[in-house]
């Protein structure tokens, strides 16, 4: 037996290192969380999972559609992150929230912000896409510009308290950021 006969013969994936990095990074995403997993908030939105994970790994972003399992509440961007600050400030625990070019988007439980009544921010209609990038995809990485400031996981931001801390980084702002 040859030395060449001893070792694994292993075919070509044909996969490049980039390729081998992004699984990598998908898998992780999907595994780890303890109770909404990663890929139960994709599916309990009517979206599927297979067809989301499959853009991911593409380097996609996935349209997942609003109003079903949750509601997103769409916020200008600065006073979207200072929302988020004072969320964590005030020990609330938060749920995932993008961020793009121009906005901050929080995911919150369907129905929680119906009678949201606060200027400079909108909820997006029931079936209205929201465009996602990975979980592992986290700011300040971006994937068309854009990314996670908290990925989904175990929560959903309670819809009470974001109101409170909107209202806040509201009165923060016109303070002056104190």
């Amino acid at each position: 037996m040859t030395t060449d006969d001893a070792q694994p013969q292993h075919a070509p994936t044909g996969r490049t290192t980039h390729d081998r990095i992004r699984r990598a990074n998908l898998a992780d995403a999907s595994s780890g969380f303890e109770g909404l997993m990663p890929v139960d908030w994709i599916r309990d939105s009517g979206a599927s999972v297979a067809d989301t994970l499959a853009l991911w790994d593409r380097g996609e972003l996935a349209e997942l559609p609003a109003g079903r399992a949750w509601d997103v509440v769409r916020m200008e961007r600065a006073r979207g992150w200072r929302t988020v600050q004072a969320l964590r400030n005030a020990g609330a625990e938060v749920g995932p929230v993008l961020h793009t070019d121009a906005h901050v988007e929080v995911l919150v439980p369907a129905g929680s912000v119906a009678d949201w009544d606060q200027d400079g921010a909108s909820i997006l209609d029931a079936g209205e896409a929201v465009a996602v990038p990975p979980p592992a995809v986290v700011a300040p990485h971006t994937l068309h510009a854009r990314s996670w400031i908290v990925p989904p996981g175990a929560v959903l931001t309670d819809g009470m308290a974001l109101y409170e801390a909107y209202a806040a980084a509201g009165v923060s702002q016109t303070m002056g950021g104190r």
